[in-house]
């Protein structure tokens, strides 16, 4: 039977991600899949944990004749991700203090479909905890692991000029979150002790 022109060279694969090494938040990356068509199609792309563990992916891909585009998801366990593309680069890393066997599978089709990328760190005192504002990101909402700094934290929008454009109390964020619109970075500061936090940014994706 002829070959059609969208159809991938890979449809599915699986690896193994090392465990995070003590001292940082994220192993390296590992190749998951890469596949490549002669004409674009939707592909619903799905990638999961078989542990059931968190990890993150970083995907490109290209479509028409561009050189193509990238994004960065979070996963807590699983999730799908819809784009237009006729070459799919995959890669993963794990999130998780233990090898982490993760795997992708990708179907022609459309379907909506809403990610996050997470970013995380500390915030400390005349130290703001700065995230960059991802391709594809909407809103963001910031979360903190002390709930008593939270009247006390300030959230700010960067531009890429380095302008503070917005500026947000934790304690009155809209449920929503904030929309990112042309910021360039997320910035996060307090003047209490040091506290765990993360920047969640809502995808289009």
């Amino acid at each position: 039977m002829a070959r059609c022109d969208t159809d991938l060279s890979t449809r599915s694969d699986q690896a193994e991600l090392p465990p995070v090494p003590d001292g940082s938040t994220v192993s390296k990356l590992v190749g998951l899949l890469t596949s490549e068509a002669n004409a674009d199609a939707w592909r619903i792309v799905e990638v999961f944990s078989r542990s059931s563990l968190p990890f993150e992916v970083h995907l490109s891909w290209s479509s028409g004749s561009g050189s193509g585009a990238g994004a960065k998801v979070t996963v807590a366990h699983s999730t799908r991700i819809c784009v237009l593309a006729r070459s799919l680069r995959v890669e993963a890393a794990n999130l998780a203090p233990k090898a982490n066997r993760v795997g992708i599978t990708v179907a022609d089709g459309f379907a909506p479909t809403r990610n996050q990328w997470e970013v995380r760190g500390d915030v400390v005192e005349g130290t703001p905890f700065e995230a960059d504002v991802p391709p594809y990101a909407e809103t963001c909402r910031v979360e903190l692991g002390d709930l008593n700094v939270v009247p006390n934290t300030l959230i700010g929008l960067r531009d890429a000029l380095g302008n503070i454009r917005a500026v947000y109390n934790a304690a009155l964020l809209p449920f929503s979150g904030i929309p990112v619109g042309g910021a360039a970075s997320v910035l996060v500061n307090h003047n209490e002790p040091a506290t765990k936090a993360r920047v969640v940014f809502h995808l289009s994706l």
